[in-house]
């Protein structure tokens, strides 16, 4: 197999991937032309809508925190106060519930951490898929640099390329 026909081969599988994963995203309707910057953009509002929930329970976390080293200092400030020995051991057992609830609480905030490492990982991605789609559309609509007059044999109008097969390559 010559390299061109290695490429074209190269080419087509290419492509062909790229719809059959696309098609497998619920992007089966696009146009042609549209197959890699939709990725891209698929990729972009996965990475914000990720971003978003990242913040919005990260501050979450941290208004519950608050409340309770706030409920668990005035049951602590209660306890020192009272007589009763059901009030004063109710009121420890809050300080300790508390107590565990922060530490809970402290280990959601620590696992939105991954929010961060997913948004490394999609930006990767998406800086991946636009060289990809420069790459591609460098290959395609680049004009060759002007060689100068042609010399060899003259092709017969049966041995050119016919759009037909270049419809075919592409689709």
């Amino acid at each position: 197999m010559s390299d061109i026909e290695s490429m074209r081969h190269d080419i087509v599988t290419l492509v062909r991937e790229l719809r059959a994963t696309l098609e497998d995203i619920g992007s089966g309707d696009l146009p042609q032309g549209n197959l890699v910057s939709d990725a891209r953009d698929r990729l972009r509002y996965i990475s914000a809508l990720t971003e978003q929930a990242a913040g919005r329970t990260l501050n979450a976390a941290e208004a519950i925190a608050d409340r309770l080293r706030a409920q668990q200092a005035a049951a602590a400030a209660l306890a020192r106060r009272t007589r009763s020995p059901q009030v004063r051991a109710f009121l420890d057992s809050v300080v300790q519930e508390h107590r565990m609830s922060a530490a809970d609480t402290g280990e959601i905030i620590e696992a939105q951490a991954f929010q961060d490492l997913v948004g490394q990982v999609v930006n990767k991605l998406m800086r991946t898929v636009q060289r990809m789609e420069d790459n591609l559309l460098h290959l395609l609509v680049e004009p060759d640099a002007d060689a100068g007059p042609l010399a060899g044999p003259a092709l017969t109008p049966r041995a050119g390329v016919s759009q037909a097969e270049i419809d075919d390559l592409f689709g």
